[in-house]
């Protein structure tokens, strides 16, 4: 256990290390475009997804395989299962141009806060009506505005065989902006740092899963709950089969 969780410690100090090499000149650039461009934070999370490549290349024991599609469209609704504190770094390396949501309250820590909300994270506190409305009219524009909303649906990191129950937002929002649902499968994240452990869970080389699968369109649906129910059953069953084949 002890080595296990200098391991962790170690992935720690990488990533945090990494974030710190390359935040001063992620801000330089993000103040030089925030006066020519719209949106500045797109140069910050380009380079805040190579800081994630680099720390999945040089992070000990984990390997990623990822089975993208070739062609996504221009403006989507990324949803996707959630283990472990590193599906977001996970995403966060390939999905583009994005906002998404957390509900960890960083400002108390001034660094996180101020990287968090440049790269696109909106902390959302469900018992302040204000804020959830101002925040959800802020993906639903940015979604008009041909761009990108990265969601974990079931809000927290799940345990064990089965998907949490899926909130509602991702689905409105696909249904009043007629943007695609793209759902992504991520399994085997929870066997290196599950849910509620500061370890690493194994010393095993460990290869995680991650599986995008077809867009789905919300013109083909009645409600935002049946699209829920179906986009959470086809991630359940690639789960399913990601789990039984590895």
């Amino acid at each position: 256990m002890r080595i296990n969780c200098i391991l962790s410690l170690y992935a720690l100090f990488l990533f945090w290390g990494l974030i710190f090499l390359f935040f001063p000149f992620s801000i330089l650039i993000y103040l030089l475009m925030y006066f020519f461009v719209k949106y500045p934070q797109d140069t910050f999370q380009e380079l805040s997804a190579l800081i994630y490549r680099i720390f999945f290349k040089l992070v000990p024991r984990i390997h990623l395989k990822l089975d993208l599609l070739d062609n996504t469209p221009k403006s989507a609704i990324y949803v996707s299962s959630h283990q472990s504190s590193l599906d977001y770094p996970i995403l966060g390396s390939f999905i583009p141009k994005y906002l998404s949501l957390t509900n960890i309250n960083v400002k108390m820590i001034p660094i996180a806060n101020i990287g968090s909300r440049l790269i696109g994270i909106r902390y959302l506190n469900k018992n302040n009506l204000s804020m959830v409305e101002k925040t959800y009219k802020e993906f639903e524009n940015v979604l008009l505005d041909n761009r990108n909303i990265m969601l974990f649906p079931e809000g927290t990191r799940h345990t064990g065989a089965k998907l949490g129950k899926f909130k509602k937002i991702a689905f409105r929002l696909a249904m009043n902006t007629n943007r695609p649902i793209i759902p992504i499968v991520i399994e085997g994240s929870s066997r290196v740092l599950p849910k509620g452990s500061p370890c690493y869970a194994t010393l095993d080389d460990t290869t995680i899963y991650v599986k995008m699968l077809e867009p789905i369109y919300p013109e083909k649906f009645s409600s935002e709950k049946e699209l829920l129910e179906y986009t959470q059953n086809i991630i359940q069953n690639q789960k399913d089969i990601l789990c039984n084949t590895y």
